[in-house]
């Protein structure tokens, strides 16, 4: 429980300290008084980040990112915890940067029909892009995305409108401290809250339209936010969240799949949701949208894991070096034409995959520091035969097959390509991002 507090607040990278009480024999008391002088912080609460208005700003720079989506001739992209750059893709080759839109604790998102979802630390948004100048915010579900834990005065929510989420400025002040520490027997476990000082499917994670006439827009690879049929599904933590979008304006919790341990993508296909995961793929039945059920799991060793997939093959790749303790570089091949009965085809050694895209009979694979590479895959026995181009100076993460270009996401920038010929990528631009890791 403990560890798992603070993976949330790590992952949302808020300043929120925890007063942690552990178990001693018997039951002792002291009493401590304490003045100093010290910088105390000033917090931003989470009342403050509900009642922004999320008025987008300027351009700015870039200082990382996470999330890329493609949206009509708009091409979003998460900068983690901060919020989301838009960019008029209209000309690939020269993108137009619209402004950014600050949305403190943001990771992902998803659009269907001028209508942007998105995480706000525990919070779901809904903007209105109709007028993609101005995005407004029309719909707030509070404490969807919310941990739970004990403490001696029962269950609370880890965040609520009086907590701190982060740190505005600093002041000089004078701290005189009294207090007095307990220490009770069997109770190593609990966590104590301090509230004083107070987490179109041809590319990438896909989206699926299921001939229902929506306009969804199209994901990385990485994306853990997917849309079908008119319903939003988001991982948290070890389930697959559902939510309603039949009124577009107020998405609906609707239910949740628990699939355990570290799950870290999604990827809509038809009527089934492929959910990467650390130690394998979950394959769930999402034609009855309100009745996702799980169908099957392909396991395989502990690796970070985003997949996509066609008809007949999912693509799996798997890395050494990440929190998911990979011990392999490779590219899985699956069969998955028996949905209930996925089984390993191939397995193909690479340099250090992460995320990858398909468009018909190819496949696009960032290999991380060490470039990017295209693939014919109609013959999947036979899939390192034959790569098409290498890209070895390209550091790349993730890709979006998009109908005017291929766009790559890297470390180091954002590149686009035409692969129109896909024997032979031709630079389009490339947006400079300042994390140079």
């Amino acid at each position: 429980m403990k560890n798992a507090i603070h993976r949330f607040l790590n992952r949302l990278g808020l300043f929120v300290p925890l007063l942690l009480f552990f178990t001693f024999s018997g039951c002792d008391k002291f009493h401590v008084d304490e003045t100093y002088e010290t910088k105390v912080p000033i917090y931003l609460t989470m009342g403050d980040v509900r009642s922004s208005t999320f008025t987008i700003v300027e351009p700015k720079p870039f200082e990382s990112t996470g999330k890329i989506y493609l949206y009509k001739d708009y091409l979003f992209v998460n900068e983690p915890n901060k919020g989301i750059h838009i960019y008029n893709n209209t000309n690939p080759a020269d993108p137009k940067a619209i402004g950014f839109l600050p949305i403190l604790g943001n990771f992902d998102l998803g659009i269907q029909n001028d209508h942007l979802y998105a995480d706000n630390i525990v919070d779901l948004l809904t903007f209105d892009i109709s007028d993609i100048n101005k995005p407004v915010l029309i719909d707030r579900q509070k404490d969807v995305f919310s941990v739970t834990y004990k403490s001696q005065t029962g269950n609370r929510d880890v965040i609520t409108d009086n907590d701190p989420v982060s740190i505005i400025a600093y002041k000089d002040t004078i701290v005189n401290s009294t207090y007095e520490e307990t220490y009770y027997p069997d109770q190593k476990d609990l966590v104590y809250y301090d509230s004083s000082t107070g987490s179109y499917n041809n590319s990438g994670s896909g989206s699926n339209n299921s001939g229902s006439g929506n306009q969804i827009g199209i994901a990385g690879s990485l994306a853990r936010f997917a849309i079908s049929s008119n319903y939003l599904y988001s991982i948290f933590q070890d389930r697959v969240k559902n939510f309603t979008l039949q009124n577009p304006k107020s998405p609906k919790y609707v239910n949740e799949v628990k699939l355990g341990f570290g799950i870290e993508t999604l990827f809509p296909y038809k009527n089934s949701l492929f959910v990467g995961a650390n130690n394998g793929m979950h394959i769930l039945d999402i034609s009855v949208p309100t009745k996702p059920v799980e169908i099957a799991t392909y396991n395989h060793v502990l690796a970070c894991d985003p997949v996509v997939v066609n008809d007949n093959y999912a693509f799996v790749t798997l890395r050494t070096g990440t929190v998911c303790g990979g011990s392999q570089n490779v590219l899985e091949v699956v069969d998955i034409k028996d949905l209930k009965k996925p089984k390993q085809v191939k397995v193909y050694d690479m340099a250090h995959p992460h995320g990858l895209a398909l468009s018909g009979d190819f496949l696009y694979l960032s290999e991380g520091d060490f470039g990017l590479k295209s693939f014919n895959v109609k013959d999947v026995l036979n899939i390192k035969d034959n790569q098409i181009q290498y890209l070895d100076d390209l550091k790349s993460r993730d890709i979006i097959a998009g109908p005017k270009s291929l766009i790559v996401l890297g470390p180091q920038s954002i590149c686009q390509f035409d692969y129109s010929n896909k024997a032979n990528l031709k630079q389009l631009s490339c947006i400079s991002i300042n994390d140079k890791k």
